[in-house]
């Protein structure tokens, strides 16, 4: 199963359960989550297959975030006071947050845990030298805050 997090948040909300899908345009798709049939990632692309009407395709490179909207009763938010770099990577990956990281993990594309430590602190530095090339997912929770971002992991040179 897909691990979906590019900027992943459940918001407080009345209605469906829906998917939306944020590009770097500016422009915003949502979907509800019970019209979709199958969700799958490749290397470059997303594909929503609906089950009632034609397939939908992202270019990952165009995708700013993505998001659930789901009628619960829990608030969890993204929080922008983060920064990682450099991204592209090659070896070792900076992240600063402005509150302390009590969690943070690495998923690749397919949802396979990579790294997961409790650093309890403002600045992490992550050696991915080790790392195969492709696109990871990093999920930082800081004082109940869960953020996670895009990191493209470039081949050693």
């Amino acid at each position: 199963m897909m691990l979906l997090m590019f900027c992943f948040s459940t918001l407080i909300a009345y209605g469906q359960n829906k998917l939306f899908v944020h590009e770097k345009g500016g422009s915003t798709q949502s979907f509800a989550l019970s019209a979709i049939k199958k969700l799958t990632f490749t290397e470059y692309n997303m594909f929503i297959e609906r089950k009632e009407a034609s397939a939908v395709s992202f270019l990952i490179q165009n995708i700013a975030c993505m998001g659930f909207q789901s009628p619960v009763n829990i608030l969890e938010r993204q929080t922008e006071n983060f920064s990682i770099y450099p991204n592209p990577i090659t070896n070792i990956l900076t992240v600063k947050n402005s509150e302390t990281i009590d969690e943070l993990k690495i998923f690749d594309m397919q949802g396979k845990m990579y790294l997961h430590i409790s650093p309890k602190n403002e600045i992490v530095n992550i050696d991915m030298s080790s790392f195969a090339a492709g696109i990871y997912f990093l999920r930082i929770v800081s004082n109940n805050k869960i953020s996670t971002s895009k990191v493209i992991k470039n081949a050693n040179n």
